[in-house]
């Protein structure tokens, strides 16, 4: 099992619009292609430059289903419209769950 983490942040009046990206763009573009399982987590107090810091986290079977999702136009699409709202430099990683 691998679960990717994707770090950033949006200004607070973005943080509605990315919201419904997520719930009808991102979610179902990443469940349609393999993911396990996909979470928008949001921190509840904003940071330091008074941006709303978010998570995205994904499950995968395996890490060549993720990167084959990734590398897809359904996926790229979805996150364009995200990336658009970003405010931070966007962070990926991606852990091996040991069981």
């Amino acid at each position: 099992m691998f679960i990717r983490l994707f770090f950033s942040a949006v200004d607070p009046s973005d943080s509605d619009e990315v919201r419904r990206i997520f719930v009808e763009d991102v979610k179902p573009a990443f469940e349609q292609l393999g993911c396990r399982s996909i979470e928008l987590l949001v921190n509840v107090e904003p940071n330091a430059g008074g941006l709303v810091e978010g998570v995205v986290t994904s499950r995968w079977a395996n890490r060549e289903d993720m990167e084959k999702a990734l590398r897809s136009r359904t996926v790229a699409e979805s996150l364009v419209r995200v990336r658009q709202l970003l405010r931070l430099e966007p962070l990926a990683r991606t852990f091996e769950v040991l069981e």
